[in-house]
């Protein structure tokens, strides 16, 4: 062999001759590959290594460290020898492994079962908590109605009346429905002012005619039925007769609008005349300060009923409370209150709040009348 310089494989550095070889390794010749076959069995190595990964349920060596079983095979043999030795008999004989203790499982399942017991019905006292706050929330968001109503006076006596009814049936049964009597005032020749006025009667509350008149204003129409400015005493009187005949049997009558008529004497002096005639009250619903009912019926030595309050001259819930509350202090100062409201105008509100009143007004002492049972009339 010649002694050419040859290279040692594995990518060493350092050069080796043959007579360094004799030097180191006495009696044997170092032989390097051929370029050929070193670049071929290289390429065999690689493509045994692609077929190795390729194929994983082949059993591979135990020398790769990066697999999970190397690293939990070297983690167990860490804690091996960072434990101490225990003794063979406990793992490696079976005869030797704990049996379960069944009665101690069963008092486990039962403590767990009680706890998940008592954990579901505190669970359940909870939700009723929550659910009785809850309630009580909202009752306080609506709570009852408290009102400041002072004691009767002397049983103070309170009138309420209804008036312009004739147009819709189930609102006058909204007020005759109420715990208390009340009078309802019925206009005449409306589609149902009959009706409106037999409902009245059989529920035992009081009915009157509303009788239409002329207010001061000629723009406003007082309705069919009206007196009117031009009418003379005859004319007023048959009228008068005949709006009666339709509504009675009444036990009164009382002006709406009639502003005009009532500041004239004669023409309201008419009225009560007929009034008289047939037996029946006269209440002066005081639509104007000027009114003359009062002068004509001290010309005729007659007592007439007056209107004390407006309940629904506003429609809201705090100002007709305000308006009746008013009226309470009246009626504890000169014995009773006559109160006017509207059938229609305000029926959204008005019965409710009277029906709320009710039980703190009979419990202050005070007692409820239609108007012909009314104590007080003007002298």
């Amino acid at each position: 062999m010649d002694n050419r310089t040859r290279k040692i494989p594995q990518n060493s550095e350092k050069t080796l001759t043959q007579e360094d070889a004799d030097k180191l390794y006495p009696n044997k010749e170092i032989k390097s590959p051929e370029p050929e076959q070193y670049f071929a069995d290289s390429a065999a190595k690689k493509e045994q290594n692609i077929e190795n990964t390729a194929k994983p349920n082949k059993q591979t060596p135990k020398k790769t460290s990066n697999t999970a079983e190397n690293f939990s095979a070297k983690t167990a043999v860490e804690d091996k020898s960072s434990k101490p030795a225990k003794s063979a008999n406990t793992h490696t004989s079976t005869e030797n492994i704990r049996k379960p203790d069944n009665a101690k499982i069963k008092e486990e399942l039962n403590i767990t079962q009680n706890s998940e017991t008592a954990h579901s019905v505190e669970s359940a006292s909870k939700r009723q908590e929550i659910a009785s706050a809850k309630t009580a929330s909202g009752n306080a968001q609506n709570p009852a109605p408290v009102f400041d109503i002072p004691p009767a006076v002397n049983k103070a006596v309170l009138v309420f009346v209804f008036d312009d009814a004739g147009l819709n049936p189930a609102n006058v049964k909204r007020y005759t429905a109420l715990p208390f009597p009340v009078t309802i005032a019925v206009l005449p020749k409306l589609s149902h002012s009959r009706e409106c006025a037999e409902i009245t009667r059989a529920s035992g509350n009081e009915v009157i005619l509303h009788q239409p008149m002329q207010a001061v204003n000629l723009k406003v129409n007082p309705g069919p039925g009206a007196i009117l400015p031009e009418m003379s005493t005859f004319e007023i009187a048959s009228v008068l007769k005949e709006n009666l005949s339709e509504i009675g049997p009444v036990k009164g009558l009382n002006n709406h609008e009639g502003s005009l008529i009532t500041q004239d004497v004669i023409k309201i002096g008419t009225v009560l005349d007929v009034a008289d005639e047939v037996g029946i009250f006269f209440l002066d619903s005081r639509t104007t300060a000027e009114t003359k009912a009062p002068q004509a019926a001290l010309e005729r030595g007659m007592q007439i009923y007056e209107r004390d309050v407006f309940i629904d001259d506003v429609i809201t819930r705090r100002v007709m409370l305000s308006e009746i509350c008013r009226g309470i202090n009246i009626a504890n100062k000169k014995g009773a209150a006559i109160m006017i409201g509207h059938v229609d105008k305000s029926v959204g509100i008005l019965p409710a709040l009277l029906a709320d009143l009710y039980p703190h007004l009979v419990k202050n002492g005070y007692r409820f009348s239609t108007i012909s049972n009314s104590p007080v009339k003007t002298q």
